[in-house]
């Protein structure tokens, strides 16, 4: 079956790079990862992950919260991950009322915030639509697709309780009591990481930064300077792969410690805004390669706290039976996405950031115990 060529191929490769790590004590109390509004497809890649041992469920176990006015539907994901017996991973529902003038203050889900934050040791915020520029305080470009109004609100709130911002500088963030706490931001996650503390956005990366109104043009700048597959605009064959594939440079010196690379790594992008301002302790840890694109940001004060601008979770990464699919109507043959990222040699990074991820939550239980 393909899930199992998947799964040999996979955990052999894992298991001799070293990052399958067993327990040291079998019955050792396993660190919290916190899973906030995860679709389906967000599951079906922490599965995969856990599947082939990129993520060890000795070390880790996973909570899945779901705010109920959230466009991201809880019954679709309890229904897989009952369907699927992901027994590794719980899911709960949190309930309350929120709106633009209360998610920078004490409100409905303040409490249930804390008791999350008290009992885990790390939380994952997953990509998604555009955030509504008037929660940071701008007018609505033509280009923004809003879609999950009232999940943006819950994430916004969740991640201002935890990081504090300019919007409210006398609330004390839950992250004071607990410094180590990890927090990722993916994609949408670390857009909402900086607008909670107080930054902005770019609406639109081809038009505001680079001054392009017009697919073709943007086609024809150097494919690093592409965040997502334009190519679907003007030819939308479903043999055509739907994400952009581009290099990064990460600047920051702890996170290139960290991941051991001395490299611009390849990644998988699909997004058409930007960082612009950012938030209250956030710190640019890696951009594009011509400096215009935030692809990463760390924060001043917390050290576990990361955002990546890229996805590094989805499973078609490491999955080598993946559907094959073309960037473009010019390429001569279809690949894989994990074919594409072994090709630039750039799979390691994303093994390797897992392990560093997971390492963080660790760090994180050590100081709760």
């Amino acid at each position: 079956m393909r899930r199992s060529t998947a799964f040999l191929i996979c955990f052999y490769i894992f298991y001799f790079s070293g990052v399958y790590s067993a327990s040291p004590e079998s019955n050792a109390k396993k660190a919290k990862i916190v899973l906030v509004n995860p679709g389906v497809f967000y599951i079906r890649s922490i599965d995969f992950l856990v599947q082939t041992h990129v993520l060890d469920t000795a070390l880790i176990e996973f909570e899945s919260v779901f705010y109920t006015k959230s466009e991201v539907r809880y019954s679709d994901t309890d229904d897989y991950i009952r369907e699927n017996k992901l027994h590794y991973i719980l899911n709960r529902e949190i309930y309350g009322n929120l709106n633009i003038n209360t998610i920078y203050k004490k409100n409905d889900c303040t409490d249930d915030f804390r008791e999350i934050f008290d009992n885990s040791d790390g939380i994952i915020f997953f990509g998604g639509w555009d955030i509504p520029p008037v929660y940071y305080g701008q007018k609505t470009e033509l280009t923004v697709d809003i879609n999950t109004p009232n999940r943006h609100l819950f994430e916004l709130s969740f991640l201002f309780h935890l990081l504090g911002g300019n919007q409210n500088r006398d609330f004390k963030a839950f992250m004071r009591l607990k410094p180590d706490y990890m927090v990722l931001g993916i994609c949408l996650g670390m857009q909402s990481m900086n607008v909670a503390t107080g930054g902005d956005m770019y609406q639109d990366i081809p038009s505001d930064i680079y001054g392009l109104n017009y697919v073709e043009d943007v086609l024809k700048q150097e494919k690093d300077n592409i965040h997502r597959n334009y190519y679907k605009n003007i030819y939308p064959e479903k043999d055509i792969n739907s994400h952009s594939f581009h290099r990064i440079d990460i600047t920051d010196k702890n996170i290139r410690k960290s991941l051991g690379i001395d490299y611009f790594p390849l990644v998988v992008s699909s997004h058409h805004q930007a960082i612009k301002n950012p938030g209250a302790g956030m710190i640019v840890a890696g951009t594009s390669l011509d400096g215009k694109v935030v692809e990463m940001m760390v924060h001043s004060e917390y050290k576990n706290v990361i955002g990546t601008q890229f996805h590094p979770e989805f499973y078609t990464i490491y999955d080598p039976d993946s559907d094959k699919l073309k960037l473009n109507t010019e390429d001569p043959e279809p690949m894989t996405e994990h074919e594409m990222i072994l090709k630039n040699n750039s799979f390691q990074f994303h093994l390797d950031f897992w392990k560093m991820i997971q390492n963080k939550a660790i760090l994180s239980k050590s100081q709760r115990d």
